[in-house]
């Protein structure tokens, strides 16, 4: 008897427009991308993102258009150093481990194939300090206001070459907003949120690049190594917000050079049924050249013991800092 052929599977289903992430990261050392230090030992941040595309279409110039958001939250506990600017007064009076919540929202868009221009708005909220005996040096640390500033950034996907590293060059023009609460002599709402001698309703530009190998198309090696690089430059008086009275003067117009090597292995043991998998590790050196950043590190992460004096303390605390790091995630 003939056998009736079995009807033809179901056509998978279109691809989401949604696309997110959730990781968890340790670090050795906790500095911001300005190259503010924070905390001089061990910190854990818990970050998750979402993105809606809002337009595709890959033959015309404009290809893409996307929406999202993003939360993260860092957390120590030894991590905050006795002595040190946050521990001033006694630290985790009111938030426990939780040092700082930051919000953001983006908008991108992807054009001629290879360049995306984004535009990502940065709320900070942190209410870890605790000083009131004026051991900071400032009139007032009862707590930081709500800390916000705007990235534009222009970057090139060069994958176009068929070389075996892409390079992916950006610059982000970085404006820091003036903080949102009730200003002081230097205190709370005069505070920037990009670095201690950083200066509100000012800029400053990230030029860098990302070069990327994945060994595995090469040597069968599941792993994709990055090298982040950039530095950071801008008007000397970014830099300047205390002018020589805290910190010292700016000592120009370069706030700090920084690389370093990243790993990435995905888990693929996990089923695809439950987001793509996969670890990571890797360190990042920052050479801190801005000498009035130099001293605000001191102070950030030895407080007033440091005389404000980045000579008076370890380089590894606010010159040359290096950072080690590890992490888990899953993408969806």
């Amino acid at each position: 008897m003939p056998v009736k052929a079995p009807p033809p599977p179901p056509p998978p289903p279109p691809p989401s427009w949604w696309s997110g992430f959730i990781e968890l990261d340790g670090e050795s050392f906790l500095i911001n991308p300005q190259g503010q230090a924070l905390i001089k030992t061990g910190t854990a941040t818990l970050v998750t993102g979402l993105n809606l595309t809002l337009y595709k279409d890959k033959t015309g110039f404009i290809n893409n258009v996307t929406v999202g958001g993003l939360l993260a939250t860092d957390w120590s506990g030894s991590g905050f150093v006795a002595g040190s600017y946050w521990n001033n007064g006694g630290l985790n009076s009111s938030n426990g481990a939780l040092f700082d919540v930051v919000f953001a929202l983006s908008q991108s868009v992807t054009f001629a194939q290879y360049w995306t221009l984004s535009n990502t708005f940065f709320n900070v909220i942190s209410e870890d300090v605790a000083d009131t005996n004026g051991a900071c040096g400032m009139t007032t640390c009862s707590g930081f206001p709500t800390l916000v500033w705007d990235e534009v950034k222009l970057a090139l996907n060069d994958s176009f070459t068929g070389w075996p590293i892409t390079f992916n060059p950006y610059v982000t023009f970085y404006y820091e907003l003036q903080s949102i609460g009730s200003p002081g002599a230097g205190g709370p709402g005069s505070v920037s949120a990009a670095c201690f001698p950083c200066e509100t309703n000012n800029y400053d530009f990230f030029i860098g690049m990302t070069p990327t190998i994945n060994l595995e198309k090469y040597w069968g090696v599941p792993v994709t190594l990055k090298a982040p690089t950039y530095v950071t430059v801008g008007p000397s008086s970014f830099w300047n917000n205390y002018g020589s009275t805290l910190f010292g003067a700016s000592s120009g117009s370069v706030g700090l050079f920084t690389t370093g090597l990243t790993a990435i292995m995905p888990l693929s043991f996990m089923p695809a049924q439950y987001g793509h998998w996969y670890v990571k590790a890797g360190f990042q050196w920052y050479d801190v050249i801005n000498t009035a950043l130099q001293n605000a590190n001191a102070f950030s992460v030895d407080g007033a013991a440091s005389g404000f004096k980045c000579s008076n303390v370890s380089a590894g605390d606010c010159s040359s800092i290096l950072v080690g790091f590890g992490g888990i995630g899953v993408a969806f």
